[in-house]
């Protein structure tokens, strides 16, 4: 074939490919959702970042449907009650099937909870449910579940983490084929994915709640901020995440959609407390007193949001209200500083994940005040799996992530500061005991003195750099009825066409 032949391919490809978006773009019953990264996989046990979850979300479901409150509503579940403090019977609706027309029942429930648990499958979300001792099966559509403990948030994290598969279709494949082409039954089915390119769903009928509005949704992948509001913009997308300021500025004067917030995003720095200069808890405060957040928040985020005292957000139950932010304190951060044996500073790299809304702009900011103590500040941008990969591999410094602003404060406590979760870059013995604690009790008065107690020991501990809560902007467009949730994450069962 001749170069002009594959240029001339190459451009009918092309062509056919913005067609085929434009196409779809126009057609009412489908829906085109962009993301700023592509889902690493669509499997909701295999995957934890936001972006994978947003699309598994809607092809698994789970016992029981997440509230904005941090309560419950019924699922997959039609009833359920705590027979004593450690057991759990769980009713499920008759007659609902998955998507590959096998039954969802008491055995798929079981089945689903192994092999979440499971050493094989290495879940991210294992840890959440590690309260969790038995699950029998009672009949064909009753379930128990036992605990080595009163679990207090129990409900709460199995209405997010606990997806409930097909057992005969999971069991035959292979677990990356299977986070390839998740089978479940949300709302959507999966009709086709290859990575790189857009994941398409398709309405499933059976679905518990209803069919969805919509029979077609499509999940599109664009990195680049402006390429995002550009396809908003022409008409080729219909709800866009990752809106900056700058960009919701254009959308709001461009009179062409709306902006709708979910539920604050706590962007923070993590400081590696194992090994390196942040062993020293006086380095870690004084980084801490050393950049003016609030400067920051008003500069890129036109002063919205919340400072961060502590690493439980102030709007989730627990959070120790009396905190107060570490102010900015060049003097000292340089005296403590000094104190811990660095009066010069030191060098430090701090790394982050490319696809995190206005990350640059926070990285080159923070980077910019810690220079005046005397930290030398090496910025080192990464794509979101290798991020990910060396996060997870205890290979950074210094980074930047975030995690949302929840209503359960074990969701997102326990999996970044207990021994037993993540382990990567902070142990403590004393803040393991208040956390298992915090998730064995039951009286939400008594809950809320003990994560009080374990929010004034992380901000005096300082294993973060504490920054903000910001809202999460999407923008929506006229012809789409959606509105952002607190959780953040992409429930599209809830869109549908906007009311002439």
């Amino acid at each position: 074939m001749s170069v002009f032949s594959r240029s001339v391919g190459a451009a009918f490809v092309a062509l056919a490919v913005l067609a085929g978006a434009a196409n779809a773009a126009e057609d009412p019953r489908t829906l085109i959702v962009v993301q700023s990264a592509e889902p690493v996989g669509l499997d909701a046990m295999q995957n934890s970042l936001q972006h994978s979850l947003n699309v598994a979300f809607n092809i698994q479901d789970r016992l029981f449907d997440p509230q904005e409150d941090g309560g419950v509503a019924p699922g997959l579940a039609e009833s359920w009650e705590f027979t004593d403090d450690t057991t759990l019977v769980v009713h499920m609706r008759p007659g609902l099937t998955f998507h590959n027309g096998e039954p969802v029942d008491a055995e798929a429930v079981r089945y689903s909870f192994e092999r979440l648990v499971s050493p094989e499958l290495a879940s991210p979300h294992a840890g959440r449910m590690e309260q969790i001792e038995s699950v029998a099966v009672i009949d064909d559509l009753t379930v128990q579940f036992k605990t080595k403990a009163p679990f207090a948030p129990m409900l709460h994290l199995m209405s997010y983490y606990l997806a409930i598969v097909p057992p005969i279709a999971t069991a035959a494949t292979e677990k990356d084929a299977f986070n390839r082409m998740p089978i479940g039954a949300g709302p959507y089915r999966i009709e086709s994915w290859e990575r790189g390119g857009d994941v398409v769903l398709t309405a499933f009928e059976g679905y518990w709640d209803g069919p969805p509005a919509y029979d077609k949704l499509i999940f599109k992948a664009i990195p680049e901020e402006s390429a995002r509001v550009a396809s908003f913009l022409t008409g080729e997308s219909q709800v866009i995440e990752g809106v900056s300021v700058r960009s919701q500025a254009t959308i709001d004067k461009s009179g062409k959609g709306t902006l709708t917030d979910s539920m604050g995003v706590m962007p923070y720095v993590g400081l590696n407390t194992l090994k390196g200069p942040f062993t020293d808890v006086r380095v870690r405060q004084a980084v801490n007193y050393g950049v003016n957040r609030a400067l920051i928040k008003a500069a890129l985020f036109n002063d919205r949001g919340i400072l961060a005292a502590g690493p439980i957000s102030p709007r989730t139950f627990g959070s120790d209200l009396s905190l107060q932010p570490y102010p900015y304190d060049v003097e000292k951060a340089k005296a403590l500083l000094a104190e811990a044996g660095y009066p010069d500073g030191f060098e430090i790299r701090m790394s982050y994940p490319t696809n995190m809304t206005q990350i640059q702009e926070q990285a080159q900011a923070i980077a910019s005040d810690l220079e005046k103590i005397g930290l030398k500040v090496t910025l080192d941008p990464l794509d979101r799996a290798v991020m990910s990969e060396r996060y997870k591999n205890r290979e950074l410094e210094m980074y930047i992530y975030w995690w949302d602003d929840n209503p359960e404060p074990d969701r997102y406590m326990y999996s970044l500061f207990h021994s037993n979760s993540r382990d990567y870059y902070y142990k403590n013995a004393s803040n393991d005991a208040l956390l298992d604690k915090g998730r064995s009790t039951l009286d939400r008065s008594e809950r809320v003195k003990i994560y009080n107690e374990i929010d004034r020991n992380l901000y005096e501990e300082a294993p973060w750099l504490y920054l903000y809560i910001i809202p999460e902007t999407y923008a929506v467009a006229p012809s789409v009825d959606y509105v952002g949730r607190r959780d953040g994450f992409l429930f599209m069962r809830f869109a549908k066409p906007a009311a002439n």
